[in-house]
């Protein structure tokens, strides 16, 4: 079976990994069983165990057919629960694959500091175009 994960520039890539961070990416569930047993054998060679409590997302495509819809993923002794959106490297990634949830996010944290900034130094911050 040849595996999909997502094409950046000409590599395919399956496994995106920065620290202990990690995401499978995988078009059916038969592809991400793989990629996570992989992962597990390497993981435990190298003397690592996977945090079941940090591992608990897979986001599907909205427009998936129902029938690939996922509640839960058993694979071995972990579950792994639907969830819509999460967080990676701080973007949030979604099933509709936009990022408005994420320049939202960002827009509301921006105002925050901005107004948290005027409170604390009590002058007025006049934003620069």
């Amino acid at each position: 079976m040849v595996l999909c994960g997502i094409k950046i520039c000409k590599e395919q890539l399956h496994v995106l990994a920065y620290a202990d961070d990690i995401i499978l990416i995988g078009k059916i569930e038969i592809e991400i069983r793989q990629l996570f047993v992989e992962i597990q054998n390497i993981a435990r060679k190298l003397g690592l165990h996977i945090n079941l409590v940090k591992t608990s997302m897979i986001v599907q495509r909205k427009n998936s057919s129902k029938q690939n819809k996922i509640g839960q993923l058993a694979i071995k002794n972990y579950t792994f629960e639907r969830v819509e959106n999460f967080k990676y490297l701080d973007v949030i990634h979604n099933e509709d694959n936009n990022h408005q949830t994420d320049l939202q996010e960002r827009i509301k944290n921006a105002n925050k500091t901005y107004f948290m900034l005027q409170k604390v130094l009590g002058i007025k911050i006049y934003p620069i175009n």
